[in-house]
């Protein structure tokens, strides 16, 4: 199992190494037999340098021992630890799986080099399984000779201790996620400052770009820092509406939006790349234009207390129904082992 670990001090905390810690975790509990490689041992200053040799030290240390070589990553594995797998999963008679975080491989492959596409296209798509986590990607990649299979953000199912029930709506909002401006921060401040004091809205998560550190002095209230992973739910369950006005060039199916689900609460976001596949618009929650502080505005507004309570049941059903972690890694993990079967 090849991936990023959570490390809340360095701020590796985003949706790559909480799906992955995730999966990490399903395993353990269903007494699967893996060993875990860290692809961000080294998570801060030039050490970075060294987390891909550190993770093929650690491939060819197990590889006799190993039956599968499980990657799962971002742009740059998908670039320069693929490839090397790949050619190692040959060597050592192993099936090779790749897992691409997020859902626009599609695009930053495109811009490869011949070279760069003559590697993608014969080592990526030779993969024994390229799992891909949106219906958008499986459309794009269904036309090629790749063993496709669909592998969703999922979550756990929260505790009893920590579902919603039918507490009243209270116009709290929160934001959960990396604070740059191409996850729609800007129109956020801007809609809480014209919502004013009747509504609260707060953003949680790492600061990615420094204008905002400035910002969130002026405005210490909306700011409350970075959630461990431990954190998230309990945090969550305070809250009514999940707000994501993202325009971020990666973007799949957020985990944050996963997670509201979980606990029944409703989400605004943005029709932005794979989004709108798991955002029912008037129904599990509200779809605006990227860059709208004025639709935001309004859909905020939305929300009362005669329509909250349908909303927040949809969430959590359509929770249940799709993203909940014992039926979706379960099947993904299944269709590993059936490789051996074939």
């Amino acid at each position: 199992m090849i991936g990023p670990v959570t490390n809340v001090e360095a701020g590796l905390i985003g949706g790559a190494t909480i799906s992955f810690g995730y999966l990490t975790d399903f395993l353990e509990e269903t007494g699967e037999d893996f060993r875990l490689i860290n692809t961000q041992r080294f998570a801060t200053g030039v050490g970075r340098l060294l987390n891909p040799f550190y993770v093929i030290f650690k491939v060819l240390v197990n590889a006799i021992w190993a039956n599968v070589f499980f990657l799962n990553s971002s742009r740059g594995g998908t670039k320069y630890l693929v490839p090397v797998l790949y050619v190692f999963s040959k060597i050592f008679n192993t099936k090779f799986v790749f897992r691409p975080f997020g859902g626009d491989i599609k695009d930053y492959t495109a811009k490869y080099n011949n070279l760069g596409k003559f590697i993608f296209k014969n080592t990526v798509l030779k993969a024994d399984i390229f799992f891909l986590q949106t219906n958008e990607l499986m459309d794009y990649y269904s036309a090629i000779n790749a063993n496709i299979i669909q592998f969703s953000t999922s979550r756990r199912q929260p505790d009893k201790n920590l579902l919603r029930g039918d507490r009243p709506y209270r116009r709290r909002f929160i934001y959960l996620g990396f604070i740059n401006e191409a996850k729609g921060i800007d129109h956020l401040l801007a809609a809480a400052r014209e919502l004013g004091e009747e509504y609260t809205v707060h953003i949680y998560g790492p600061v990615k770009e420094e204008k905002y550190y400035d910002i969130f002095k002026v405005h210490p209230e909306i700011y409350q820092g970075v959630l461990s992973k431990e954190k998230v739910l309990s945090t969550l369950r305070l809250y009514d509406v999940l707000v994501l006005p993202t325009h971020y060039r990666g973007e799949g199916y957020p985990g944050a939006i996963i997670e509201a689900y979980s606990l029944g609460l409703p989400v605004i976001s943005t029709r932005w790349k794979a989004i709108p596949e798991i955002v029912q618009d008037r129904k599990t929650g509200l779809l605006i234009d990227p860059e709208s502080t004025g639709q935001l505005v309004k859909a905020m507004q939305y929300f009362d207390d005669n329509n909250y309570a349908a909303y927040s049941k949809n969430a959590t059903n359509y929770f249940r129904d799709h993203f909940e972690v014992n039926k979706v890694t379960a099947a993904a993990v299944n269709e590993i082992k059936n490789l051996f079967k074939k």
